[in-house]
């Protein structure tokens, strides 16, 4: 026990956290608190298919829970803890790497996983981020109005710096370096007045641009979804998730297929409801947990092998078709 005590000491505490502003924002407040040596950033499919060898040492953030690791915080419905999660010392299955009983940190239905992380720390130090907390909070549950998804303004014009068409290690060189700077200064004008978000801001309306042009040429109506189909466009910026309710606003629900950036051989599909639209029943995270991913009731995605995501996608549009069929 002493040896097991000591290895752990001379391990590096590493935070695994999601790549959006939420993910973000749970780096900056964490890190306050907790002596994070190394960020990694990831997306929520990465960590569900068991690949990531995590250590006790570990803290998991705004991502799916992984029985490794140390510490662990989320507020994703289809992350819900619950009973029944054996740790019998095997490898868990795809359905049960996800189920947890018992573990240090903390699971809430929140707006945002950052608000869980504020919550649970209850520390005074964490105040002075209170502002960038309420913005993380509308924009990660939706609350994101029409005009400032054509026009991105503060913290969701921020946002939508954090995941462009760069590589990988670009845009997480640029994560690490805003968390520090908003552990500096949590004023938004001051983030954006900075100079390598301002270059990045610059881009922001050309890369929108870019992204419209590519979600028009790309999408079709398929009943009640707007159904997107953009693996062969690597290229694609990622900050604007709201973008194809304001191109396609008779779209229920919108389902897209974009290619995995951390796994070559692996697609995302993405599952919204169009939230300036009529109410939506389709419990699109229940969809993609059993699929493999998870999310909440109106949002979710999954990463899925590249042979099988366009069938499953179009079972998935055709599910919501039939839902919306059911309630006429």
């Amino acid at each position: 026990m002493m040896f097991l005590i000591l290895s752990l000491q001379f391990l590096s505490m590493r935070l695994y956290t999601h790549t959006d502003l939420d993910g973000v924002m749970c780096a900056v407040l964490i890190s306050c608190v907790e002596e994070i040596d190394e960020f990694r950033f990831v997306d929520p499919g990465t960590v569900q298919t068991g690949k990531i060898p995590f250590r006790k040492s570990d803290i998991i953030s705004d991502l799916p829970y992984d029985r490794h690791c140390g510490m662990w915080f989320d507020h994703h419905e289809s992350s819900r803890p619950k009973e029944g999660h054996h740790d019998d010392g095997q490898t868990p299955s795809p359905q049960d790497r996800g189920v947890v009983k018992k573990f240090e940190g903390a699971w809430k239905l929140a707006p945002s996983a950052a608000r869980v992380v504020y919550e649970y720390y209850d520390n005074p130090y964490l105040e002075k981020y209170a502002a960038a907390l309420e913005a993380t909070d509308k924009i990660d549950s939706g609350q994101v109005s029409k005009e400032e998804a054509e026009n991105p303004q503060g913290w969701f014009l921020f946002s939508n710096t954090l995941e462009t068409s760069a590589e990988k290690n670009v845009d997480d060189n640029y994560r690490e370096y805003v968390i520090a700077l908003i552990k500096r200064t949590p004023d938004i004008a001051v983030v954006l007045a900075d100079a390598k978000v301002a270059e990045r801001v610059k881009n922001v309306k050309a890369e929108l641009d870019k992204f419209a042009q590519i979600l028009r040429e790309h999408t079709v109506m398929m009943g009640k979804v707007a159904y997107s189909d953009l693996r062969t466009r690597p290229d694609l910026p990622r900050g604007n998730n709201y973008l194809i309710y304001s191109l396609f606003p008779n779209a229920v629900t919108s389902v897209r297929l974009m290619p995995e950036k951390e796994d070559k051989d692996g697609i995302k599909i993405s599952v919204g409801h169009n939230i300036y639209g009529k109410k939506c029943e389709f419990d699109v995270g229940a969809a993609m947990k059993a699929i493999g991913g998870g999310g909440h009731r109106s949002v979710g995605g999954a990463s899925v092998r590249k042979d099988e995501a366009e069938t499953l996608a179009k079972k998935i549009v055709a599910n919501i078709n039939q839902r919306e069929e059911e309630r006429k």
